[in-house]
């Protein structure tokens, strides 16, 4: 893998020493491990080809140790800083706690719901139907935002299947039972018959959705997405902007994926998501 000595990576280790979060480098791969051992991060580098299935096993192996790995990518850190600390600091159980019984559920508009993910998602906001936030003594602590009803004829003629798209609570604080509250909410008012999700593998084990009665129905491989360089922006193949697709259109895949590269993208994935189900 390497050695840590990109400025990005050093950047990273200073964050950690300055938030105080013990750490150990570990010298045969780019990676830092925190919590006495059972939390590694590993940091991934822009600069350098990289095999997804290695990363995927990489991970792998230290699940088989108990150790919960993440993988921290170049540009998530330089986009994302607070973002990130603040998801490792909920990894460590480093955050403050505050309690769902006490929040109030809002409804909440598309400007307010992206304005909350931009600060406090990983991959801040995206467009939704249904946006509920939990509120205490008038502060926005959690907000959860879900899909459209999706027609599963082959199920049933009325079945409605839903998404929840993000989950995130306010930077450094958890809310008990704030996850489940944004749930009986939803299912309370629209009741659907099934509720899916993803949590992506670079970040998650899924365990919140295995503690509120998800199961877990399907893994995928690593995900192709184009970044550009310029913008600091990831997007999926079919997401990329009209006139990049326009371009494409009668490229071979070889010739697509040169076009891109001309045009300041660079190829990078997630090592896969995790899709989860409710069933109601």
């Amino acid at each position: 893998m390497g050695s840590i000595t990109a400025d990005w990576q050093l950047d990273f280790i200073a964050a950690l020493q300055e938030k105080g979060i013990a750490f150990k480098e570990d010298g045969r791969q780019t990676l830092v491990l925190l919590d006495k051992g059972q939390v590694a991060v590993n940091m991934v580098s822009l600069q350098r080809d990289i095999d997804p299935e290695k990363l995927v096993a990489l991970q792998a192996d230290y699940q088989t140790k108990n150790i919960y790995l993440v993988h921290l990518w170049e540009d998530i850190w330089k986009t994302r800083r607070n973002q990130v600390l603040g998801r490792i600091g909920s990894i460590l159980g480093l955050n403050k706690t505050l309690h769902g019984r006490k929040a109030k559920v809002l409804v909440i508009n598309q400007a307010e719901a992206d304005a909350f993910l931009k600060e406090n998602h990983l991959q801040a906001s995206a467009k939704a139907k249904y946006k509920f936030a939990l509120h205490i003594e008038g502060q926005m602590v959690a907000v959860a935002l879900f899909s459209g009803g999706r027609p599963m004829n082959r199920i049933a003629p009325d079945y409605r299947s839903y998404e929840l798209i993000r989950f995130a609570s306010l930077i450094g604080f958890t809310v008990t039972g704030g996850f489940s509250k944004l749930l009986k909410h939803f299912i309370n008012l629209v009741k659907p018959n099934d509720l899916m999700s993803y949590a992506d593998k670079d970040w998650s084990l899924g365990n919140a959705y295995d503690l509120s009665g998800f199961k877990l129905v399907a893994e995928s491989p690593a995900v192709a997405i184009w970044l550009n360089r310029t913008a600091h922006k990831r997007s999926f193949t079919h997401r990329l902007p009209v006139a990049l697709q326009a371009g494409m259109k009668d490229l071979k895949k070889e010739e697509q994926e040169l076009f891109l590269l001309e045009n300041d993208y660079i190829p990078v994935f997630n090592t896969g998501n995790l899709k989860y189900i409710l069933y109601l």
